[in-house]
């Protein structure tokens, strides 16, 4: 059976297909998945943000969230 190598996106260096390699892929991945996650939610949190100063811009209203 032919192993094959593939380049670690990390830091360009080659390993083997193994268990070891597929951990890392899976665990690449995950992360991904959950800085995607994080990146949307800062994103929708940011949005909401605008979309309450717009309003409350539109009424004549200012808050803030800065205690004195």
């Amino acid at each position: 059976m032919m192993s094959s190598r593939r380049i670690c996106p990390a830091d360009g260096s080659q390993y083997k297909d193994s268990a070891a390699g597929l951990v890392f892929m899976e665990s690449a991945a995950g992360l991904a998945m959950e800085t995607s996650k994080v990146e949307s939610a800062v994103r929708n949190q940011a949005e909401a943000k605008l979309n309450q100063l717009e309003h409350n811009k539109s009424a004549g209203t200012m808050t803030t969230s800065c205690k004195r």
